[in-house]
This record gives structure tokens, C-alpha cells and sequence, in this order.
């Protein structure tokens, strides 16, 4: 029996089921589609309900980050049991929920004065993020220590990228994420933006009109990242995103694996509320991780 319970906020998009069968605990965001009641993303609100508002009665959601009663509650079994806690949340730059895990940690810490409690801003969310998990519990799996693996995720966030294009950038103008993106609103806001996630920061790879030509893009991105790094895509693995056009996904799919040649692609995901909320419906994107096989552990 491991040693340890793997947690995550519920910004890395890993899907109750997914979650369940990897053995990682979810510590959901709060959704509200009225601006006054809040919802567990999933337990309480389902996907369909959220993207139904925002399609098709044209509705801005909002969320709020899980409390720290939140964390404490979902860490205490584990620490009750004494097992270790290795927890990944969501990039600081986009969310204070790992703020709420450090205080948790903290006052927990108080209570188990033994606990062996790793929080780590994972500089990434959705798919990036759940490609870590995944590999947390691959480590886990094959008798991986806390501390290996919570030096591999200090070791991957940094190699880690999301390339993704953001389908409606007015919802990044009202949600108040726009920062960098400041330059592209007003009266552009028809335009496509190529995102590119690396570091807990959003820098700009480009931007197009078209659906189309964003995916071509996001993929000429991916390919100049592996040329410039002199990384190998085969020590990755790879996942493509979306949100609510899946009719031509399997196009962006197979440009995506072009551009990462040998990397193990696993089946493409939904972005979930969390980070619809800010980037909009027709938010399709590309997450990658590195193995940790690639780094000695």
C-alpha cells in the first residue's frame, strides 16, 4: 500500500472517474452560472448544465477557489491513516488556491506535528496538470518515494507546456485575466490568440482568424519549441484539450502529433469549468509533460 495520497485541486481537469481510478483525491473550484449560488465543479454542477449557459443562454460564470476548511477536510483521512500528502495545485498566477492548501498545511501541521505534507504550485492547470498527476501516480505506482516524486514535479513543471487558442477572448477581458493579453482586446476581440502556458506565466505565440489556422499554428508553435529546446518529443506525454467543438478535433489531433513526434499521446480531454470560465467555448489546446523516466528518477 502506498505511502502517500496524491491530491489536486480541481483545475487539472482530470474528471471524477479518471480521478477515482488513479486514486487521486479532487479538491473541486466552486462555479456559480447566476452570480450568487456556488457550485462544487462536477459534484454539484455538472459540465453539460455549465457549458449549456455559456452556449447557448450566452451566460459569464464565475468561480471561486476551494477554502482552506476545504483542504483541511480532504487531508485530514489521509493524515489520520499517516499517510504523506502530495498535493498539486493550479499556477499561483492564476488562482490563490495554493494559498488555501499552504494554510491548511500549516494548521494541520499543528494538529499531526509527524505530517509529511508537500503543496506544490504546479505553474500549470488542466491538462498540464493532470499530465503531472498522472505521472505522481506512475511513481507511486512503481514504489516511488514523496520526496522523488515530489522532486520530479519540481523537475517537469519547469518543461511542461500548454499551446493553446482561446475561442471567445472577451470572457479573459470581463474575467479580469486578460493582463498580458491587454494589447489584443477592444476592438480585435474577434481575433484568435495563440497561448502559451510555461512557468505559471501566459505569453502570446501568435494570433489568427480562423479556427482552422489556429490549429496549424499551435502546432508550428510546438514543433519551434522542440527545435529551439533540442528536447525530444518521445520523452513526453502529450493530451489535446477542448471545450465544447469537438467536431474537429480529431484534424487538430493529428497536427498535434505531428509536431511531437514519438510522444505518447493519451485521449483527448474537456477543459473543465475552472478554466472555461476565463478562455470561452471553442478553447482547444495542447498540454505536455515530460516522462519521468527522462529525468533519472
Amino acid at each position: 500500500m502506498a505511502d502517500f495520497q496524491i491530491f489536486s485541486d480541481g483545475a487539472c481537469d482530470l474528471g471524477l472517474e479518471k480521478a477515482n481510478e488513479l486514486g487521486v483525491k479532487m479538491i473541486p473550484f466552486y462555479v456559480s452560472i447566476d452570480y450568487e449560488t456556488y457550485y462544487k465543479e462536477l459534484e454539484e454542477l455538472s459540465l453539460d448544465d455549465y457549458f449549456r449557459n455559456m452556449t447557448q443562454e450566452k451566460g459569464y460564470p464565475k468561480t471561486s477557489l476551494p477554502s482552506v476548511q476545504d483542504y483541511i477536510d480532504a487531508f485530514r483521512p489521509a493524515l489520520e491513516n499517516g499517510m504523506g500528502i502530495l498535493c498539486l495545485t493550479i499556477t499561483s498566477t492564476l488562482s490563490s488556491s495554493v494559498q488555501s492548501a499552504l494554510t491548511a498545511k500549516s494548521m494541520l501541521e499543528e494538529e499531526f506535528p509527524q505530517a509529511n505534507i508537500h503543496v506544490i504550485n504546479s505553474w500549470h492547470a488542466t491538462g498540464s496538470q493532470a499530465l503531472l498527476l498522472m505521472e505522481a501516480v506512475r511513481m507511486q505506482q512503481n514504489g516511488k518515494t514523496l520526496e522523488e516524486t515530489a522532486a520530479y514535479i519540481e523537475k517537469a513543471k519547469a518543461d511542461a507546456r500548454i499551446h493553446f487558442m482561446v475561442g471567445d477572448l472577451s470572457y479573459l477581458e470581463i474575467g479580469g485575466r486578460i493582463g498580458k493579453l491587454a494589447t489584443l482586446s477592444g476592438s480585435v476581440l474577434k481575433i484568435k490568440p495563440i497561448i502559451i502556458l510555461k512557468d505559471g506565466e501566459i505569453s502570446i505565440g501568435g494570433v489568427v482568424r480562423s479556427r482552422k489556422k489556429g490549429f496549424s499554428k499551435i502546432a508550428e508553435v510546438t514543433k519551434q519549441h522542440f527545435q529551439k529546446t533540442g528536447e525530444n518529443p518521445a520523452d513526453y506525454i502529450a493530451t489535446c484539450g477542448n471545450t465544447t467543438i469537438w467536431e474537429d478535433l480529431a484534424e487538430f489531433e493529428v497536427l498535434a502529433k505531428e509536431s511531437m513526434p514519438g510522444a505518447r499521446f493519451l485521449p483527448p480531454f474537456q477543459i473543465g469549468a475552472t478554466i472555461a470560465t476565463h478562455t470561452g467555448p471553442g478553447t482547444t489546446g495542447l498540454c505536455f509533460v515530460k516522462k519521468y523516466e527522462a529525468y533519472g528518477f
